[in-house]
């Protein structure tokens, strides 16, 4: 089943390889370049209109408020990051509470730490007693 199928997919290809791809948009490569049609000169028509009728754009009170509106986009985005910079950064002021509670979390870790170990070591020796 599946050489058939490769089989089918090579006689596929080799079918889309040998037909020959039409482009209809040129006769020969080597033919000069057609030349292009004359423009037309179109003549300038006046209208007079007595309404304006004319767009200008953005009044000046909606520029102002796009504008302002951008400001505040950016000093929020501002303000935020640099709460959360501040909020994460290391402070060199560490009271004694901080620095107690410090070296009680490390004790803890090495307590935690040296207790997995013996756990880890009385498993060891168990797997070996058993073999």
């Amino acid at each position: 089943m599946r050489a058939m199928l490769r089989r089918f997919t090579l006689l596929i290809c080799l079918a889309a390889c040998a037909v020959p791809v039409a482009a209809h948009g040129q006769a020969s490569p080597f033919a000069p370049i057609p030349q292009a049609a004359p423009q037309q000169q179109a003549t300038p028509t006046t209208t007079s209109s007595t309404a304006v009728d004319e767009d200008d754009g953005l009044d000046p009170w909606q520029q102002i408020l796009i504008f302002a509106g951008g400001g505040i986009l950016l000093l929020g985005i501002a303000w935020a990051i640099l709460t959360d910079a501040r909020n994460r950064a290391p402070s060199e002021d560490k009271t004694e509470d901080q620095d107690a509670a410090r070296e009680r979390k490390e004790i803890d870790l090495k307590r935690r730490k040296a207790k997995n170990r013996a756990a880890a070591k009385r498993s060891r020796q168990a797997r070996k007693k058993n073999r």
